[in-house]
């Protein structure tokens, strides 16, 4: 086995002995083996938001983040190559599962320009002591970037050199994608234990923040046929294609004002309840997620509320006015310091006293007594 092929062998057994413990994947390790494996010593990782915001940038040494003293500040608002990546990553919706390389070599970006004299350039001098740079993005949005760097003394990429970094693109995309199916596959099951502890509806769906579908389980799927039709089929778990329908259930749960809201829809025969799970890392990345519970509206006869229900304890109250407002039976449990049965039962309490038989029964009971 040659040279090359041990090192693409070690990369591989970096990455994959890296997935088992670490919680991010783009990290001070992945440079460390990118040095040790292909000889790239002068590198760094930067991260931001979905919508093109700079959060912070990690070297072999650790992680900085973003402030106004950031060295990065200085070209924030001109960073040509940067606008360029942001661009492209909207326009092909590119996403965690991308393993086509995507590589921006600086002076091709800027091949109308005055190469030499650009802020750019000098921002490389004072900071990684480079002239040239080839920038990796990954992520949603590229919110992922790894920038590369040379001398002015070393010349800048050659068509070798960027063969490799398309190489080791491939090599990064594949660990990421394999290290992202394992962390999402822990968020869903996570997910999934909310909904029963929740004793909310047994119909659900679980999403990421750009309409992908990830998780439906069959009686959230019935239901979704029956306001959509039989094609939905096709949509849901296909994680490269987006679900345009997801957008009018989700578009009042999406940016930091929605975290940890619920937000209802009444869509035909069915109540869609949206609730956001956010995945936070060191780097100010903040994935989001939402899973959807659907239940069918109650026939008519079901509001016939009795009028000559008992009055409710100051306990119930605060359990039914936080179930109105959308929270599981833990996060009651949790906000009122008392434990997950003693939620339980006051929960059976309250429909028999209301006379209702389940969490929407009980909103549109609340509803009627505020409105009478």
């Amino acid at each position: 086995m040659n040279k090359e092929n041990n090192s693409q062998l070690q990369f591989y057994m970096d990455m994959s002995n890296h997935q088992m413990t670490a919680n991010e994947f783009f990290c001070p390790a992945l440079l460390q083996s990118l040095e040790r494996n292909f000889g790239w010593t002068n590198a760094v990782i930067s991260y931001f938001d979905t919508n093109g915001r700079f959060l912070s940038w990690v070297e072999k040494d650790g992680l900085t983040m973003d402030s106004e003293e950031h060295p990065y500040r200085e070209i924030a608002k001109t960073d040509i190559l940067r606008y360029m990546i942001y661009q492209d990553s909207v326009r092909d919706h590119l996403t965690y599962y991308n393993t086509v390389p995507k590589l921006y070599k600086a002076t091709d970006v800027m091949s109308n320009l005055d190469y030499e004299n650009t802020q750019f350039v000098k921002f490389l001098e004072k900071n990684f002591k480079s002239h040239y740079c080839v920038t990796l993005a990954f992520g949603i949005n590229a919110y992922i970037t790894v920038s590369f760097f040379k001398r002015k003394d070393e010349g800048d990429f050659t068509d070798e050199d960027m063969e490799e970094l398309s190489e080791i693109y491939v090599f990064i995309a594949n660990a990421y994608m394999t290290f992202k199916k394992y962390e999402q596959r822990k968020i869903l099951l996570n997910i999934q234990s909310k909904i029963i502890s929740g004793g909310v509806e047994k119909a659900y769906i679980v999403t990421d923040d750009f309409n992908h579908v990830m998780e439906c389980n069959d009686a959230a799927k019935k239901y979704m046929e029956e306001i959509l039709g039989e094609s939905i089929d096709k949509q849901i778990g296909n994680m490269d294609e987006a679900c345009g329908w997801l957008s009018f259930v989700l578009w009042e749960s999406k940016g930091e004002k929605a975290a940890g809201m619920v937000q209802t829809r009444m869509v035909q025969d069915f109540i869609l309840k949206v609730h956001t799970y956010d995945q936070t890392y060191s780097n100010g990345i903040v994935d989001r997620y939402h899973w959807i519970t659907i239940s069918r509206k109650s026939e008519k006869r079901d509001w016939e509320y009795s009028t000559k229900t008992q009055t409710l304890t100051h306990a119930e109250q605060q359990v039914a006015e936080l179930m109105y407002n959308g929270l599981t039976y833990k996060e009651i449990a949790a906000k009122l310091v008392v434990s997950y049965h003693t939620v339980k039962k006051h929960v059976q309490n309250i429909y028999n006293k209301c006379g209702v038989k389940s969490r929407y029964q009980l909103y549109k009971w609340i509803e009627n007594q505020e409105n009478n």
